[in-house]
């Protein structure tokens, strides 16, 4: 920025002269840092904290409306980043380990901005099996007997046989 002055000598007023102060401002420093949140079951999918919470302005954490947050490409149809920064996991999301890139820029200095990558672990539902003994089962008149899903779990909870493959 410039800032013209002048300066004249009280004694003599008209003796004057005129010069430029130049001040050269630089934004803050931003810093997008990476997350790493997980587990998140995906059996039942979930949502992280916010991808902004170690991030900071000037030396500062981020201020959600000093800033603009654009998420990157999703890695999975199943992980969405919401406004506010923090990722849904949707419910029957695959287990794994994903990256979600995401970028935050100062409002005040749109150009100002820094990357960061979230990495979300998804974990698979714990199954159990149990061991079924039926019967005595006549052969010759047959039967059925009940489900062998009857006393298994996924997550501590009733398998759904048509969430299961058999």
């Amino acid at each position: 920025y410039e800032y013209p002055y002048t300066i004249c000598e009280n004694a003599n007023p008209t003796n004057c002269d005129s010069a430029v102060a130049t001040v050269t401002v630089t934004a803050p420093v931003i810093d997008a840092v990476d997350d790493g949140f997980g587990p998140v079951g995906g059996f039942e999918g979930g949502t992280t904290p916010t991808v902004l919470g170690n991030d900071t302005l000037n030396g500062t954490p981020v201020n959600p409306a000093d800033v603009t947050l654009t998420p990157g490409t999703s890695p999975n149809p199943g992980l969405v980043m919401n406004p506010d920064g923090t990722i849904t996991i949707a419910p029957n999301t695959p287990a794994g380990s994903y990256t979600y890139p995401y970028t935050i820029c100062e409002i005040t200095n749109p150009s100002n901005c820094d990357s960061a990558v979230a990495t979300v672990t998804v974990t698979a539902p714990v199954i159990k099996a149990i061991d079924d003994v039926f019967g005595p089962v006549n052969g010759g008149d047959g039967s059925t007997t009940p489900s062998v899903l009857g006393n298994d779990s996924v997550n501590g909870g009733t398998v759904d046989p048509s969430a299961v493959i058999l």
